[in-house]
C-alpha cells in the first residue's frame, strides 16, 4: 500500500458564512452545499469536517484549531471573498498555522481576488481533481506548485497553471453527507427537505450581465443523464432542485430524462433553472417534465421590453416571457419569475414592470438591482467596479453598485420594496401558500416575509 493511501490529513471544508451586511433569504432558500459534499466525497481518504457556515455559526478559526487541521479548504462565491480573506490571515496567526487553499464559483472566474499572503493555492479549473493531486503531494512532501488548474505563490508572486475545466462525465458521484446529517435544514421556499443536484456545467447563453456564462471556462459540459438519474435514485429525500444554470437545454437528454424517470417510478419533485425561450418552443417537452416531478421553474426573463432584452443579449423574446407563463400555468408548474431592475429607469419604467406582474398574474417574483460583476463582459464598461476584497457583500444582488440617475437611492429602494410586495398580494399567491402550509402557515410565512423586507430596507439604508 502506498505511502498516500496509509497517510490521512485532517482537513476542514469550510463554506463561509455571510457578513452581517448581506441582504439574504435563508429564512425561505437553504441550498444544500453541494460543493462542501463533493470535496467530502473526493477526499474521504482524509479525516475532513464540513463547516457550512450559512446554517452553522461556529468560528471556523476555532474549530480548526480545536480539530488541529492541517489543511483548510474555502469555497467561495464573491460576496465572502473579503470573509476568506480575513479568516485566512487569523488561521496563519494559530500556533501551528494550516495550508489554505480556495476554490468555488468567484475563484472559477477572477482567481486573482484571492492573491494573498495567507493563501497557499487557488483553485481555478477542475478543481476537484486540483485539490486531491495537491493533497497527495503535500503527504509526500513533494512540491505542488506546477499543478494544473491551480494558482501558486512562487516568490512571492501567484503563477496560474492552466487547465482544462472539469470533464462531467468523469465527476464523482457525489455523497450528499450534510443532507443526510441533517435533512431539514435545507430547503426552498416549502420544498423542504430539499436536496440539490448538478446535471451540467456552465451556460449555452451568453448574457452580457451573467456571472455563469464565465464559468467552466466559458464552455457547457453535461454529465450522462443515466448517472443523473441514479444519483437521484439514491437521494432519499423527496424534493430537488437541478442547480445547473440553464437545465432546458437539450431537448433529447430532457426526453430520455423522463424516460428514465417514468421507468423507475421515482417519486420525486423537481424545481430547475431554465430559459424562456425553450419553454416557449418545447411545451411538449415541459408536459413530459411535469409529469415525472417537475413542480417548479426558476426563469429569469430580466426585463419586459424587446429593446431591453436585446441590449443584454439575452437568447429570449418578451413573447417568450408570456408563452412561459402561460405553459407553466396551463401546467400548474410554481413559475418564479426573476427581474432585473436598471439604476437608469425612471419612476414609468417601475410602473411598467408592476403592470406587467399584475397582468399577467406572476405569484412568485424576484427582482436584482442591475450589478457588474467582476470577469463578466458588463464589467468592461465599468472599469472601477466597488471592492471585492473589502466589501464583496455588496454583491448581494440588491444594493446599488451606481447612483440612480432619475431618483434618490432612498426613492430607488423603496421601487423595489413595493415591486417586492405586489406578487405577495395576489391571490394565487396565498392559494399556493395555502396548499404547502396551511392557514396558520400562511400568517406564520407573511410575518416573516414582513420582517425580512424590514430587514432588507434597514439593511440598504445603513451598509451602502
Amino acid at each position: 500500500m502506498s505511502s498516500t493511501k496509509r497517510k490521512r490529513l485532517k482537513i476542514l471544508v469550510c463554506k463561509p458564512r455571510l457578513a452581517i451586511q448581506t441582504i439574504k433569504l435563508n429564512r425561505f432558500i437553504r441550498c444544500e452545499p453541494l460543493e462542501l459534499e463533493y470535496l467530502y466525497t473526493v477526499l474521504q481518504h482524509h479525516d475532513v469536517y464540513l463547516l457550512d457556515g450559512i446554517v452553522d455559526r461556529r468560528n471556523p478559526v476555532r474549530l480548526a484549531s480545536k480539530l488541529k487541521s492541517q489543511v483548510v479548504l474555502f469555497t467561495s462565491l464573491i460576496t465572502t471573498v473579503s470573509d476568506v480573506l480575513y479568516t485566512a490571515s487569523r488561521l496563519k496567526n494559530l500556533s501551528d498555522p494550516p495550508k489554505i487553499f480556495v476554490g468555488g464559483p468567484h475563484a472559477e472566474v477572477v482567481p486573482g481576488d484571492f492573491f494573498s499572503k495567507d493563501i497557499d493555492g487557488v483553485f481555478f479549473a477542475n478543481q476537484l481533481e486540483g485539490i486531491v493531486s495537491v493533497l497527495d503531494r503535500i503527504i509526500q512532501e513533494e512540491p505542488y506548485s506546477d499543478v494544473l488548474g491551480g494558482a501558486f505563490p512562487i516568490n512571492g508572486k501567484f503563477v496560474l497553471n492552466p487547465s482544462p475545466p472539469l470533464d462531467p462525465v468523469k465527476l464523482s458521484r457525489v455523497r450528499h453527507f450534510l443532507l443526510e446529517q441533517t435533512p431539514n435544514r435545507y430547503r426552498i421556499i416549502y420544498y423542504k427537505p430539499c436536496a440539490a443536484i448538478k446535471t451540467s456545467f456552465g451556460c449555452t447563453g451568453k448574457c452580457t450581465f451573467c456571472f455563469c456564462t464565465e464559468m467552466h471556462g466559458g464552455t457547457y459540459g453535461a454529465r450522462p443523464i443515466k448517472d443523473v438519474v441514479d444519483e437521484i435514485e439514491d437521494i432519499h429525500v423527496r424534493n430537488i432542485f437541478v442547480l445547473d444554470d440553464d437545465f432546458l437545454y437539450n431537448r433529447k437528454r430532457l426526453l430520455d430524462f423522463c424516460e428514465l424517470i417514468r421507468k423507475r417510478k421515482l417519486e420525486k419533485e423537481f424545481i430547475v433553472i431554465g430559459n424562456a425561450e425553450f419553454v416557449s418552443r418545447n411545451p411538449d417537452v415541459m408536459k413530459s417534465l411535469r409529469e415525472v416531478g417537475v413542480k417548479a421553474l426558476m426563469v429569469g426573463f430580466e426585463f419586459v421590453t424587446d429593446t431591453e432584452l436585446h441590449a443584454i443579449n439575452k437568447n429570449a423574446s418578451l413573447h417568450d416571457n408570456n408563452r412561459t407563463i402561460e405553459i407553466c400555468r396551463d401546467l400548474d408548474i410554481d413559475l418564479f419569475a426573476l427581474f432585473i431592475i436598471d439604476p437608469a429607469w425612471h419612476h414609468a419604467d417601475f410602473r411598467k414592470l408592476a403592470r406587467y406582474l399584475r397582468d399577467h398574474y406572476i405569484p412568485f417574483a424576484l427582482f436584482s438591482t442591475l450589478t457588474v460583476f467582476p470577469g463578466t463582459k458588463l464589467a468592461s464598461l465599468h472599469p472601477n467596479p466597488p471592492g471585492v476584497k473589502t466589501k464583496g457583500w455588496r454583491y448581494d444582488l440588491l444594493r446599488l453598485h451606481q447612483k440612480p440617475t432619475y431618483m434618490s437611492r432612498f426613492l430607488f429602494y423603496l421601487w423595489l420594496f413595493y415591486l417586492y410586495m405586489i406578487p405577495g398580494k395576489r391571490f394565487a399567491t396565498l392559494q399556493k401558500y395555502r396548499q404547502r402550509y396551511g392557514v396558520f402557515g400562511i400568517v406564520r410565512h407573511s410575518f416573516t416575509s414582513f420582517y425580512t423586507g424590514l430587514e432588507f430596507l434597514i439593511k440598504l439604508l445603513i451598509w451602502k
